[in-house]
């Protein structure tokens, strides 16, 4: 066996077992390498590591009560509707939202309950469409999709204000700037309502892996939050 061959199989060898290792070391950790680039905080990013360790030892999603994934309270709030979905929904004009600040991105789905959430982000059926007068109401699990996968609302509380929330499809594109972050009870059906202005209203649950809190961004629409 001539020399050149050796090396080359040694070479070979050599990366077949560095391949896995490197896999295995940098995968805990892409979450925070793709978000790195946006910001940098130690103190968020230290938290993160021990949120992916959570993560790589927790329990998959279907051995939680629904209770646990957090969806009752909001399918009681459709109970008293009289729900019509429109004849063209957000899946036939390919809807995304998109939070480049965060790595979140995907499909917008509808349906009349909670349970749409399995396939991501759910349009609450009650409230505007994207670009219209009023509050457009996206909702989705932490945990349901994780990490590299984009379409989740795992980094949301990473969120912050001034963040772009933008939302595309064949429609139009409409960019809507974070105005307002934060906590309410699981309960509290407000942040459901309709409003006068242009806005989306992003809601998950809170802390990571319960259902105590829902964490809820609000952004306005970019043209007229200029305004003010």
């Amino acid at each position: 066996m001539n020399k050149g061959l050796k090396i080359t199989i040694t070479v070979t060898l050599l990366l077949l077992a560095l391949v896995p290792l490197v896999y295995f070391l940098v995968y805990p950790v892409y979450n925070d390498i793709v978000l790195k680039k946006n910001s940098f905080d130690i103190y968020r990013f230290t938290k993160q590591i021990s949120i992916n360790l959570l993560t790589q030892i927790s329990p998959s999603t279907d051995v939680f009560a629904q209770e646990i994934l957090g969806t009752n309270s909001m399918e009681e709030s459709l109970k008293a509707e009289n729900i019509i979905l429109k004849d063209t929904l957000l899946e036939d004009t390919k809807t995304k939202v998109i939070i480049n600040s965060v790595n979140i991105e995907g499909y917008i789905s509808q349906g009349l309950s909670s349970e749409t959430m399995m396939r991501g982000f759910w349009h609450f059926p009650t409230s505007v469409y994207p670009g219209v007068q009023g509050n457009s109401v996206i909702i989705a699990h932490r945990f349901q999709y994780l990490p590299p996968a984009k379409n989740t609302f795992f980094n949301l509380d990473r969120v912050r204000v001034g963040d772009s929330v933008i939302l595309q499809g064949e429609g139009g594109e409409y960019t809507y700037i974070v105005t307002n972050i934060k906590e309410v009870d699981p309960n509290d059906t407000s942040v459901l309502m309709q409003t006068d202005d242009y806005r989306v209203t992003l809601i998950t649950c809170t802390p990571l892996w319960t259902n105590h809190k829902r964490l809820v961004v609000t952004a306005k629409l970019d043209k007229l939050y200029k305004k003010v």
